[in-house]
């Protein structure tokens, strides 16, 4: 066999399908060839570069949903008031960066909205920068 000279793409898709009140949306990853890690309900970037990243799911009532990196940046999604999300984006992401979901209802509590098909997939467009595995 002959060595990779690349290193993997770091890529990640992830589910989410509960809210809790605490925690917001639960991330889980399925994907065990996925090169990304999941830690304390956050994904971990590891490599800076540009990530492409999509964001779908199906909500059974309005909510506000944010996806967030970094204290005090902008957050990569912001959407008010939705029932439905199909979004994609391409932005710089920097080792130490945690990308995670934010969730505001209107009247009702986090635990009673039920979601289908959220998918989360984040896939690192510029391999071979700076990494820290």
């Amino acid at each position: 066999t002959v060595p990779s000279q690349y290193p993997p793409i770091q890529s990640i898709r992830v589910r989410f399908t509960k809210c809790e009140n605490e925690n917001g949306f639960i991330i889980t990853s399925p994907d065990a060839d996925g090169t990304m890690k999941v830690q304390n309900n956050s994904i971990i970037i590891t490599c800076d570069g540009f990530y492409l990243i999509s964001l779908k799911g199906y909500f059974s009532q309005k909510l506000s949903l944010r996806l967030l990196y970094r204290k005090g940046r902008e957050p990569l999604f912001s959407l008010n008031m939705v029932k439905i999300v199909d979004s994609v984006t391409v932005a710089y992401l920097r080792f130490k960066d945690k990308v995670y979901l934010n969730v505001t209802t209107q009247n009702a509590s986090c635990e009673d909205i039920q979601v289908n098909g959220g998918e989360l997939i984040l896939i690192h467009q510029n391999p071979g920068g700076f990494c820290v595995y």
